[in-house]
């Protein structure tokens, strides 16, 4: 009897060590957790070395202060993505990524990220293949939930940088060749993602184009960069590929420029054929939009100028790609009295302002930014974003585009020419 009443003592003893434990282990949850991740994680992201440590010296201590925070997974992701702008270390890296997979394994998308941060810093250990797979594996089990090719698209992307680092290219351009079809022949895509198709699908080519570089596969790389040059809507480091695929087609440089002429040549004089045909003249809507530093301009403000206005947002990959050529449209006619007004339609918001700053001082910082909305984007009479267009000096639309695509600086430079001239002739 003793014996059995000490047993039922231990038992309970241990149940409730267990329970205490258990109790003493559970995440914590309070606003001043939440806040301080806000603080150092949120937002926008930092821009410089300095700013990601001080981001990775903020989390670290949120952590050592509480170490159950119920943001451990969300804190550890982070912790990845900012010790990956500061470190090549590949150790260090491994053991990030072991830390948050042990804490976000089931996590849609934890594998892809562990993958991305080390085929970015070419980190060349079976982790990257592993987890790389893990990726790809876990889009398309999700793909067959919800329908959506994307992070399938993505992933396979990775896999096929993670096979190039390991010098197994044919792989590589396999994988590549699939991402290439699948977004050529998606069929979900919406009015407002269509101009993303084509900026999708070059950027897989220029990827496949890297590929063929590395290999020395330099016909096929000749080809894929002469027809890149010709049509792609990404211009980023065509120009650099190309004269390397040429340079090993051919066994020198011998000869490239007259080329390379030749071929910007006739894509200038099929895109000048193409524009001439497209000019308008209908009268611009009535607006009114509010600068960054909260003056207000209006169209009859901007009568006697020709004037480029662009309606962009912080999601559309292409608006942030188009923002650089209007960049250097603008440099090119500076002299000339023409505005170009980059109109701004996200979302209204107590960050949106210091965002288009943002953009503006990076991409841009010789155009009229501008916040809009939706309704004055409607007004234009489109739904599709990047929407460009060409005012004149009386108010008629001259010019529009939607999407950025490969014919854009040249289009735009020569449709400008002609409504100055025209204004001059007159």
């Amino acid at each position: 009897m003793y014996f059995n009443k000490c047993k039922l003592a231990v038992s309970l003893v241990l149940c409730l060590s267990a329970y205490t434990l258990c109790f003493a282990q559970q995440p914590t949850y309070s606003k001043e957790e939440k806040n301080r991740f806000r603080q150092f994680a949120s937002g926008y992201r930092p821009e410089t070395p300095d700013q990601y440590w001080e981001g990775i010296l903020g989390l670290e201590q949120l952590l050592a202060d509480y170490p159950n925070t119920f943001l451990k997974g969300d804190i550890s992701i982070t912790l990845l993505g900012y010790y990956q702008q500061v470190t090549d270390d590949p150790h260090l890296l491994i053991e990030l990524c072991e830390k948050m997979l042990a804490l976000r394994m089931h996590t849609n998308g934890a594998y892809e990220a562990a993958a991305r941060a080390l085929v970015d810093k070419k980190v060349r250990s079976d982790k990257t293949f592993l987890y790389a797979q893990n990726a790809l594996k876990e889009a398309l089990q999700n793909q067959e939930k919800w329908e959506n090719s994307l992070r399938e698209l993505s992933c396979r992307k990775l896999l096929a940088r993670a096979h190039q680092l390991f010098g197994q290219h044919d792989r590589a351009v396999a994988e590549a060749k699939t991402v290439i079809r699948g977004w050529q022949t998606r069929k979900d895509l919406g009015n407002l993602e269509l101009a993303n198709r084509q900026a999708s699908v070059d950027r897989a080519k220029i990827h496949l184009l890297r590929i063929y570089n590395d290999q020395k596969a330099w016909t096929e790389a000749y080809e894929l960069a002469s027809e890149l040059l010709l049509t792609s809507v990404i211009r980023t480091d065509i120009a650099e590929l190309w004269s390397q695929a040429y340079a090993g087609k051919f066994g020198s440089g011998a000869g490239m420029s007259k080329t390379y002429a030749s071929l910007k040549a006739t894509r200038d004089k099929k895109i000048i054929q193409s524009v001439e045909k497209k000019r308008i003249s209908r009268p611009a809507p009535a607006f009114e939009v509010q600068k960054l530093d909260g003056e207000k301009i209006t169209l009859a403000d901007l009568k006697g100028k020709a004037v480029v206005v662009t309606f962009w947002a912080g999601w559309c990959s292409p608006c942030i790609e188009e923002l650089p050529y209007l960049q250097k449209l603008k440099a090119k006619f500076l002299k000339q009295n023409i505005e170009f007004l980059a109109v701004n339609i996200d979302n209204d918001s107590s960050m949106r302002r210091d965002m288009v700053a943002s953009f503006r001082y990076q991409s841009a910082p010789l155009l009229t930014f501008a916040l809009g909305d939706l309704e004055m984007r409607k007004a234009f009479g489109s739904a599709e974003i990047p929407y460009t267009c060409i005012i004149d000096q009386n108010g008629q639309i001259r010019y529009e585009r939607k999407g950025l695509g490969a014919d854009f600086s040249v289009a735009m430079a020569h449709q400008l020419e002609w409504v100055i001239g025209m204004n001059e002739a007159e």
